[in-house]
């Protein structure tokens, strides 16, 4: 073969597949793109996707089920009970140990930590992985209300129960009957 037709043969081959190319291209070229533009636009989430953790707070009732469920330890909460009524320390969650198995939430009572949605949590610090889950710290405003009230109200019976026995002892002062132990003190 001489060297013109192997230039010839070249040209023909390289028109080709240009051809072959463009015809691909053309045929994209019309219809919708299917590229997101993220992170301005996002895909639909499916309804069960495992994502971050997300915690109910005020349904919380410290009982730790979510933490003993963990397989990695990766759950910690703390918080300090006044009666009835939750003081909020801790609740974290290390997501540089975390599998997302979501084992943390199915054994809890009041139904309060749940997997959201979220999926982008890109950092380039790794002490960021360790995510507070609390809204607040300490208690809420009603909780301090509601343990407001149960305070004064025990003092409340406190000092009647003390009038109370102040009362008898002094009847039994009276009648020359030594004072008789109330219920309490007996």
């Amino acid at each position: 073969m001489s060297v013109v037709a192997s230039y010839i043969n070249n040209i023909v081959s390289g028109v080709k597949s240009t051809l072959v190319g463009m015809r691909i291209t053309g045929k994209y070229f019309l219809k919708k793109p299917i590229t997101v533009q993220y992170p301005d636009e996002r895909l639909p989430i499916p309804n069960r996707y495992r994502g971050i953790h997300y915690l109910e707070q005020e349904k919380c009732i410290n009982c730790l089920a979510c933490a003993r469920a963990c397989p990695v330890d990766c759950i910690e909460m703390d918080a300090v009970r006044h009666g009835k009524e939750l003081e909020w320390v801790k609740f974290t969650i290390d997501y540089q140990k975390c599998m997302f198995c979501e084992l943390c939430v199915y054994p809890c009572p009041k139904d309060c930590i749940h997997m959201g949605n979220e999926f982008a949590f890109v950092t380039t610090d790794r002490s960021e992985l360790h995510h507070d889950l609390l809204s607040y710290k300490g208690m809420s405003r009603e909780a301090r209300i509601r343990k407001r009230e149960a305070e004064e109200k025990k003092k409340k019976k406190a000092a009647a129960k003390a009038a109370k026995a102040a009362k008898e002892a002094q009847a039994a002062e009276t009648e020359g009957d030594p004072p008789q132990p109330t219920e309490g003190e007996a």
